[in-house]
Protein backbone atom coordinates (compact mmCIF):
# COMPACT_ATOMS: atom_id res chain seq x y z
CA UNK A 1 0.00 0.00 0.00
CA UNK A 2 1.49 3.37 -0.84
CA UNK A 3 1.86 6.17 1.02
CA UNK A 4 -0.24 9.06 0.64
CA UNK A 5 1.56 12.41 0.13
CA UNK A 6 -0.70 15.50 1.12
CA UNK A 7 0.28 18.75 -0.21
CA UNK A 8 -2.29 22.31 0.39
CA UNK A 9 -5.83 20.37 0.01
CA UNK A 10 -4.48 17.55 -2.54
CA UNK A 11 -4.06 13.84 -1.57
CA UNK A 12 -1.81 11.89 -3.69
CA UNK A 13 -1.48 8.06 -3.77
CA UNK A 14 -4.96 7.59 -2.40
CA UNK A 15 -8.50 6.90 -3.82
CA UNK A 16 -9.02 8.25 -7.29
CA UNK A 17 -5.89 9.15 -9.40
CA UNK A 18 -5.30 12.98 -9.24
CA UNK A 19 -5.69 15.08 -12.37
CA UNK A 20 -2.76 16.89 -13.26
CA UNK A 21 -2.75 19.79 -16.17
CA UNK A 22 -0.13 21.03 -17.83
CA UNK A 23 1.15 24.44 -18.93
CA UNK A 24 2.97 25.25 -21.73
CA UNK A 25 2.60 28.48 -23.34
CA UNK A 26 5.76 30.46 -24.19
CA UNK A 27 4.97 34.05 -22.55
CA UNK A 28 4.00 35.57 -19.17
CA UNK A 29 0.59 37.06 -20.40
CA UNK A 30 -0.29 33.16 -22.26
CA UNK A 31 0.71 31.40 -18.95
CA UNK A 32 -1.39 33.53 -16.84
CA UNK A 33 -4.42 33.45 -19.14
CA UNK A 34 -3.54 29.16 -19.61
CA UNK A 35 -3.56 29.16 -15.89
CA UNK A 36 -7.00 31.00 -15.60
CA UNK A 37 -8.62 28.44 -17.49
CA UNK A 38 -6.84 25.72 -15.87
CA UNK A 39 -7.78 26.75 -12.55
CA UNK A 40 -11.36 26.85 -13.51
CA UNK A 41 -11.71 23.43 -14.09
CA UNK A 42 -10.55 22.53 -10.94
CA UNK A 43 -7.44 20.05 -11.31
CA UNK A 44 -6.04 18.75 -8.70
CA UNK A 45 -2.50 19.79 -9.61
CA UNK A 46 -1.01 22.17 -12.45
CA UNK A 47 2.42 21.37 -14.07
CA UNK A 48 4.29 24.47 -15.28
CA UNK A 49 6.57 23.11 -18.45
CA UNK A 50 9.29 25.63 -18.05
CA UNK A 51 11.48 24.29 -21.13
CA UNK A 52 8.17 26.27 -23.19
CA UNK A 53 8.90 29.36 -21.65
CA UNK A 54 10.90 31.97 -23.77
CA UNK A 55 12.88 33.53 -20.92
CA UNK A 56 13.34 30.08 -19.12
CA UNK A 57 16.48 31.68 -18.53
CA UNK A 58 16.07 34.91 -16.56
CA UNK A 59 15.83 34.01 -12.94
CA UNK A 60 13.76 37.49 -12.04
CA UNK A 61 11.44 36.41 -15.21
CA UNK A 62 10.89 32.89 -13.84
CA UNK A 63 10.12 33.58 -10.39
CA UNK A 64 7.97 36.73 -11.47
CA UNK A 65 5.80 33.90 -13.33
CA UNK A 66 5.72 31.57 -10.32
CA UNK A 67 4.14 34.38 -8.18
CA UNK A 68 1.79 35.74 -10.52
CA UNK A 69 0.90 31.43 -11.47
CA UNK A 70 0.62 30.72 -7.65
CA UNK A 71 -1.64 33.47 -7.08
CA UNK A 72 -4.17 32.16 -9.26
CA UNK A 73 -3.64 28.79 -9.04
CA UNK A 74 -4.53 29.63 -5.03
CA UNK A 75 -4.77 25.85 -3.14
CA UNK A 76 -3.60 23.86 -6.25
CA UNK A 77 -0.15 22.58 -6.14
CA UNK A 78 2.32 23.73 -8.77
CA UNK A 79 4.65 21.45 -10.64
CA UNK A 80 8.04 22.65 -11.81
CA UNK A 81 9.09 21.23 -14.81
CA UNK A 82 11.85 21.39 -17.19
CA UNK A 83 11.78 18.71 -19.52
CA UNK A 84 15.10 18.44 -22.20
CA UNK A 85 14.88 17.23 -25.66
CA UNK A 86 16.63 14.37 -24.38
CA UNK A 87 13.21 12.95 -22.79
CA UNK A 88 10.74 15.19 -25.61
CA UNK A 89 11.28 18.61 -24.17
CA UNK A 90 11.98 21.59 -25.73
CA UNK A 91 15.31 22.60 -24.26
CA UNK A 92 18.72 21.27 -25.10
CA UNK A 93 20.53 22.38 -22.10
CA UNK A 94 23.58 21.09 -20.21
CA UNK A 95 23.53 19.39 -16.77
CA UNK A 96 24.60 22.67 -15.06
CA UNK A 97 22.29 24.80 -16.87
CA UNK A 98 19.68 22.20 -16.23
CA UNK A 99 20.47 21.89 -12.00
CA UNK A 100 20.59 25.70 -12.03
CA UNK A 101 17.56 26.38 -13.31
CA UNK A 102 15.73 23.88 -10.85
CA UNK A 103 17.65 25.39 -8.24
CA UNK A 104 16.06 29.38 -9.39
CA UNK A 105 12.79 27.77 -8.98
CA UNK A 106 13.34 25.78 -5.73
CA UNK A 107 14.44 28.58 -4.12
CA UNK A 108 11.44 30.82 -4.70
CA UNK A 109 9.65 28.89 -2.00
CA UNK A 110 6.74 29.07 -4.50
CA UNK A 111 6.38 25.36 -6.48
CA UNK A 112 5.24 22.75 -4.16
CA UNK A 113 6.96 20.16 -6.77
CA UNK A 114 10.11 19.76 -8.84
CA UNK A 115 10.26 17.45 -11.79
CA UNK A 116 14.14 15.98 -11.55
CA UNK A 117 15.01 13.75 -14.73
CA UNK A 118 16.86 10.78 -12.62
CA UNK A 119 18.54 9.20 -16.07
CA UNK A 120 20.76 12.43 -17.16
CA UNK A 121 23.08 12.67 -14.73
CA UNK A 122 25.35 10.42 -12.68
CA UNK A 123 23.51 8.65 -9.74
CA UNK A 124 25.68 10.43 -7.10
CA UNK A 125 25.42 14.01 -8.49
CA UNK A 126 21.43 12.94 -8.70
CA UNK A 127 21.51 12.10 -5.06
CA UNK A 128 23.10 15.78 -4.04
CA UNK A 129 20.51 17.67 -6.20
CA UNK A 130 17.09 15.43 -4.93
CA UNK A 131 19.16 16.25 -1.57
CA UNK A 132 19.14 19.98 -1.81
CA UNK A 133 15.57 19.89 -3.65
CA UNK A 134 14.42 18.44 -0.64
CA UNK A 135 16.25 20.54 1.88
CA UNK A 136 14.88 23.21 0.59
CA UNK A 137 10.96 22.00 1.65
CA UNK A 138 10.32 20.93 -2.06
CA UNK A 139 8.62 17.73 -2.76
CA UNK A 140 11.11 15.83 -5.61
CA UNK A 141 8.95 13.73 -8.71
CA UNK A 142 11.77 11.40 -10.30
CA UNK A 143 10.82 10.92 -14.00
CA UNK A 144 12.11 8.85 -16.47
CA UNK A 145 10.71 9.53 -20.36
CA UNK A 146 10.95 7.14 -23.47
CA UNK A 147 9.48 9.12 -26.48
CA UNK A 148 10.48 6.37 -29.04
CA UNK A 149 9.86 3.14 -27.67
CA UNK A 150 8.47 1.33 -24.53
CA UNK A 151 11.19 -0.38 -22.73
CA UNK A 152 11.48 -3.90 -20.98
CA UNK A 153 9.97 -4.66 -17.66
CA UNK A 154 13.52 -4.81 -16.47
CA UNK A 155 14.51 -1.48 -17.50
CA UNK A 156 11.26 0.36 -16.59
CA UNK A 157 11.58 -1.37 -13.06
CA UNK A 158 15.14 0.05 -13.27
CA UNK A 159 14.03 3.42 -13.52
CA UNK A 160 11.46 3.69 -11.26
CA UNK A 161 13.91 2.38 -8.58
CA UNK A 162 16.87 4.76 -9.71
CA UNK A 163 14.30 7.33 -8.47
CA UNK A 164 13.09 5.96 -5.40
CA UNK A 165 16.81 5.18 -4.68
CA UNK A 166 17.62 8.87 -5.25
CA UNK A 167 15.15 9.84 -2.71
CA UNK A 168 12.18 11.14 -5.18
CA UNK A 169 8.71 11.47 -3.00
CA UNK A 170 7.14 10.46 -6.25
CA UNK A 171 8.10 8.10 -9.12
CA UNK A 172 7.38 8.93 -12.61
CA UNK A 173 7.48 6.56 -15.73
CA UNK A 174 5.85 7.47 -19.41
CA UNK A 175 6.96 5.16 -22.49
CA UNK A 176 5.81 5.10 -26.14
CA UNK A 177 3.89 1.68 -27.49
CA UNK A 178 3.88 0.31 -30.40
CA UNK A 179 0.93 -1.81 -29.58
CA UNK A 180 -1.51 -2.74 -27.15
CA UNK A 181 1.24 -5.30 -25.73
CA UNK A 182 3.77 -2.19 -24.88
CA UNK A 183 0.95 -0.97 -22.79
CA UNK A 184 0.25 -4.08 -20.98
CA UNK A 185 3.53 -4.47 -19.98
CA UNK A 186 3.93 -0.82 -18.76
CA UNK A 187 0.60 -1.43 -16.35
CA UNK A 188 2.03 -4.74 -14.86
CA UNK A 189 5.80 -3.00 -14.66
CA UNK A 190 3.15 -0.72 -12.21
CA UNK A 191 1.47 -2.90 -10.69
CA UNK A 192 4.38 -5.08 -9.58
CA UNK A 193 6.04 -1.59 -7.94
CA UNK A 194 3.35 -0.64 -6.38
CA UNK A 195 2.54 -3.82 -4.46
CA UNK A 196 5.90 -4.95 -4.00
CA UNK A 197 8.55 -2.77 -4.58
CA UNK A 198 7.86 1.04 -3.53
CA UNK A 199 5.52 2.54 -0.97
CA UNK A 200 6.15 5.92 -2.94
CA UNK A 201 3.17 7.39 -5.42
CA UNK A 202 3.55 6.36 -8.60
CA UNK A 203 2.75 8.23 -11.89
CA UNK A 204 3.18 5.99 -14.99
CA UNK A 205 1.66 6.40 -18.36
CA UNK A 206 1.61 4.99 -21.90
CA UNK A 207 1.40 7.63 -24.02
CA UNK A 208 -0.01 8.38 -28.13
CA UNK A 209 -3.56 6.53 -28.58
CA UNK A 210 -2.21 3.47 -28.07
CA UNK A 211 -1.71 3.90 -24.42
CA UNK A 212 -4.87 6.02 -24.22
CA UNK A 213 -6.18 3.46 -21.20
CA UNK A 214 -3.37 3.79 -18.89
CA UNK A 215 -4.87 7.25 -18.39
CA UNK A 216 -7.80 5.74 -16.59
CA UNK A 217 -6.75 2.77 -14.75
CA UNK A 218 -4.48 4.01 -12.57
CA UNK A 219 -6.15 3.10 -9.61
CA UNK A 220 -6.79 -0.58 -10.78
CA UNK A 221 -2.71 -0.76 -11.23
CA UNK A 222 -1.40 1.89 -8.50
CA UNK A 223 -0.70 5.03 -10.63
CA UNK A 224 -1.97 8.05 -8.57
CA UNK A 225 -1.75 11.00 -10.97
CA UNK A 226 -2.76 11.05 -14.37
CA UNK A 227 -2.29 14.74 -17.09
CA UNK A 228 -5.23 16.11 -19.12
CA UNK A 229 -5.61 18.80 -20.97
CA UNK A 230 -7.44 22.41 -20.53
CA UNK A 231 -6.23 23.75 -23.51
CA UNK A 232 -2.55 22.34 -25.27
CA UNK A 233 -1.46 18.68 -24.23
CA UNK A 234 1.97 18.55 -23.28
CA UNK A 235 2.08 15.38 -24.24
CA UNK A 236 0.92 12.65 -27.11
CA UNK A 237 -2.71 10.77 -25.51
CA UNK A 238 -3.77 13.14 -22.81
CA UNK A 239 -7.62 13.61 -22.89
CA UNK A 240 -9.70 16.57 -22.08
CA UNK A 241 -10.10 17.25 -18.67
CA UNK A 242 -13.74 16.67 -18.62
CA UNK A 243 -13.89 13.27 -20.49
CA UNK A 244 -11.16 11.84 -18.28
CA UNK A 245 -12.50 12.79 -14.95
CA UNK A 246 -15.74 10.81 -15.97
CA UNK A 247 -13.71 7.67 -16.70
CA UNK A 248 -11.71 8.16 -13.78
CA UNK A 249 -15.15 8.25 -11.52
CA UNK A 250 -16.94 5.15 -13.62
CA UNK A 251 -13.39 3.33 -12.96
CA UNK A 252 -13.26 4.42 -9.22
CA UNK A 253 -17.31 2.50 -8.67
CA UNK A 254 -15.39 -0.60 -9.57
CA UNK A 255 -12.54 -0.33 -7.57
Amino acid sequence: MARSIVVKNTVIGEGMPCICVPLTQTDAPGLEAEAEQAAAVCPDLVEWRADCFENIFSPSHVEGVLKRLSGILDSIPLIFTVRTQKEGGSLQISEEDYIRLLKHAADTKIPSFVDIEVMQMEFSRLLEVVDWLRKKGILVIGSSHHFERTPSEMEMEAALKREDEAGADILKLAVMPHDYRDTARLLRVTGRMSRENTQKPLITMSMGDLGSASRFCGEIFGSAVTFATAGRMSAPGQLPIDELRTLLQTFHEFV
